[in-house]
């Protein structure tokens, strides 16, 4: 045990007073009295009897004083240790976030500002938990449920006289959706935990911007032709440039958008990408022609968790994708932005630096 809780070790064993107010209180107390004490004992030694009770009798009103303006003022600068506890008890049953202050610079309102910041953390913990298993429960029924049907339905298909080959094909790619969904699932809740941990590091090459247009056209080949969405890419780079970027983490970022877009255009819309260099910059557009970002959900966007709306066919998302945008934009130290109207559309900006 550490050599400063020794004494406080001795007092807490004391029967009465049995609360820690009470034990300095008792402390403060026999503090004041001792001054007393000590001159009870130097008149009875050299003072007659008739001097010492009027002298005995003014120090003593003098102390009862004193200790009593000592004892209030102690009380009240135990105020900010009392509040601490009743806050710590309270959201221990409650689940209330107090409001502790926190401008004080001194021992006790530090221990206020720190127990106020440890509560708001441990509740944003506490809801990132609960929301996290609601999430894995909810989000992982609909890829998995999915494939247990294209499942079973290319199995009465094989089981028939006559399969029909186009339909097996539509349920082998209603799979690969799926567990391409299910994948970009888990990947973003992976990179939720590395970025808590702050593991998230980037591993640049260099790649050519054509192999990038070519890959995200394959990863939502399925999804442009489920809502006929036209895909459009245009580079304005010289031919042979190359980025040099982490190939995978901003694959990651423009799968994002582009699922994004794809999710809030309406049937036979139009998703557009541009690539270009202007002030020694890349910058990167992913337009649509879609439903735009509602007012209210522009300041948390790019916020972990931020409310999800649902799609223009019913898609539900995670509430992460723009958040992972935010955080591999910013490890490549770019800038992400975006400008949005309502029934019109939404063009997000990526600026990153060229080396």
């Amino acid at each position: 045990m550490d050599s400063k809780l020794s004494f406080y070790s001795l007092i807490s064993k004391l029967k009465w007073p049995k609360g820690y107010t009470g034990k300095i209180f008792l402390i403060a107390f026999i503090g004041t009295h001792i001054p007393l004490i000590g001159l009870f004992i130097y008149l009875t030694i050299y003072f007659p009897v008739e001097e010492r009770v009027s002298i005995l009798l003014v120090v003593l009103v003098a102390t009862v004083v004193g200790a009593s303006v000592t004892l209030y003022f102690i009380f009240r600068l135990l105020a900010p240790i009392l509040m601490t506890n009743k806050a710590v008890i309270k959201y221990n049953s409650d689940k209330k976030i107090p409001s502790l202050p926190k401008h004080f610079k001194d021992e006790a309102g530090v221990l206020m500002a720190n127990t106020q910041k440890c509560i708001e953390e441990l509740d944003d913990l506490l809801k990132l938990k609960n929301r996290l298993i609601a999430m894995v429960s909810h989000d992982s029924k609909t890829p998995i449920g999915s494939i247990k049907i294209a499942n079973e339905l290319i199995k009465d298909e094989l089981q028939g006289d006559n399969p029909d080959l186009e339909d097996i094909f539509k349920y082998i790619e209603l799979i690969e959706i799926s567990t391409d969904s299910h994948a970009r699932f888990l990947d973003n809740m992976l990179t939720l935990a590395r970025f808590d941990d702050g593991e998230i590091h980037l591993n640049k090459k260099e790649v050519a911007p054509e192999d990038i247009f070519n890959k995200l056209a394959k990863n939502h080949k399925i999804y442009f032709e489920m809502k006929g969405i036209e895909f459009v890419t245009n580079s304005e780079l010289p031919i042979g440039s190359k980025l040099n970027i982490d190939v995978e983490k901003m694959i990651s970022v423009l799968n994002n958008l582009v699922q994004n877009s794809i999710k809030f255009t309406k049937q036979d819309g139009k998703i557009e990408l541009n690539l270009k260099e202007r002030e020694g910059r890349y910058l990167i557009t992913v337009k649509d022609n879609g439903v735009g970002i509602a007012e209210a959900q522009k300041e948390t966007i790019f916020s972990a968790f931020s409310d999800s709306s649902q799609g223009t066919k019913n898609e539900v998302g995670s509430g992460l994708g723009l958040w992972i945008v935010k955080v591999f934009t910013d490890l490549h130290k770019g800038e992400i932005n975006f400008e949005s109207e309502e029934g019109k559309g939404t063009t997000f900006t990526l600026s990153l630096p060229k080396s």
